[in-house]
């Protein structure tokens, strides 16, 4: 469209804030990336529909990022805009006294985790090590220490792009291994999950967090910025280990590092550019295949300058 689309997207916003030119290194937690044209944080569903339908209309690239915890941004920046879920999108409520847990899909992992422990519910404490939100949780189906989302998530509402909110129970997708049919880039948006937690006492949520975090300081990396894992498990097997055994832990490309303290890490160590990323999980990719047979599937999500993500695993699971 002619003109600076900016101003024609702000003037249909009623509760959300645009900011223009916000470098995607201060939105990502690799600390990587340029400018993107447009960073709206959306503070209804109102919002979030009009920002939506504008966008297919006028052919705008759009992207959600959240916390940008498991996303790598191009150097070039976004020729569109970056959307994130505000505070009207964090709300969370008990349901009843069968350990249900309403929440907003641009809640913390975290502050969800330890709203729920003040209402002796329990069962995500995992999620205390998934950085990120709620919402992306549940589109990758976030897991750790054994547990996924899936396992507690009854129900979901979302916004599917040209049908508006839907709302649908858990068992009418078919979630995998860090998939689900509830990606942003496919079409459909998470806003509001249900959850069935355990009732368990406070205290030993508690504890169970503790552990969860002494083991993350213990084994993974923190004195630099990441994005998590880098790559899936491949069935069986860890790509931490396919990694270190192929002799690559601490590996460097210009600033981007394999971390010395977890394989499956690429760190930025001070000025990584995405090009420098890219070209570090090329050479893991191609020497761990080159020493094991196992070719290394991404669990990172690449977006180019178009807010596609051609360098990302495809979903390999679709709605029942």
């Amino acid at each position: 469209m002619s003109g600076d689309w900016r101003q024609a997207l702000a003037s249909i916003l009623r509760d959300s804030r645009l900011r223009p030119d916000v470098p995607l290194r201060d939105l990502t937690t690799l600390r990587v990336g340029g400018p993107v044209d447009a960073l709206v944080d959306v503070e209804s569903e109102a919002d979030l529909l009009a920002l939506l339908a504008w966008s297919e209309r006028e052919r705008i690239p759009r992207v959600m990022i959240g916390k940008g915890s498991n996303l790598l941004a191009p150097d070039e920046g976004l020729r569109g805009i970056a959307v994130r879920l505000g505070r009207a999108f964090s709300a969370v409520t008990p349901q009843g006294e069968e350990g249900w847990v309403r929440v907003g899909a641009g809640l913390a992992n975290a502050a969800y985790v330890s709203q729920c422990r003040k209402w002796n519910l329990g069962g995500m404490e995992f999620l205390t090590a998934v950085p990120g939100t709620i919402g992306g949780a549940v589109a990758m189906n976030a897991g750790a220490h054994g547990h996924e989302t899936a396992e507690f998530l009854e129900s979901v509402r979302f916004v599917d792009v040209g049908r508006g909110v839907q709302s649908a129970p858990a068992e009418q997708f078919r979630f995998g291994y860090r998939q689900s049919p509830l990606r942003s880039h496919l079409g459909r948006i998470v806003v509001e999950a249900l959850f069935r937690m355990i009732p368990s006492p406070a205290e030993t949520i508690r504890e169970r967090e503790a552990e969860i975090q002494e083991y993350r300081r213990r084994t993974q990396p923190r004195e630099f910025p990441n994005c998590g894992s880098v790559f899936t498990n491949p069935p069986g097997d860890f790509a931490g280990r396919l990694i270190e055994q192929a002799g690559l832990k601490g590996r460097a490309l210009g600033g981007a590092q394999v971390s010395a303290k977890h394989a499956n890490f690429i760190l930025n160590t001070g000025a990584a550019t995405a090009l420098e990323v890219l070209r570090l999980i090329d050479l893991v990719r191609e020497t761990v295949y080159q020493e094991t047979g196992v070719r290394l599937e991404l669990e990172l999500q690449v977006m180019d300058s178009q807010g596609r993500f051609p360098g990302s695993a495809p979903s390999r699971e679709g709605p029942a």
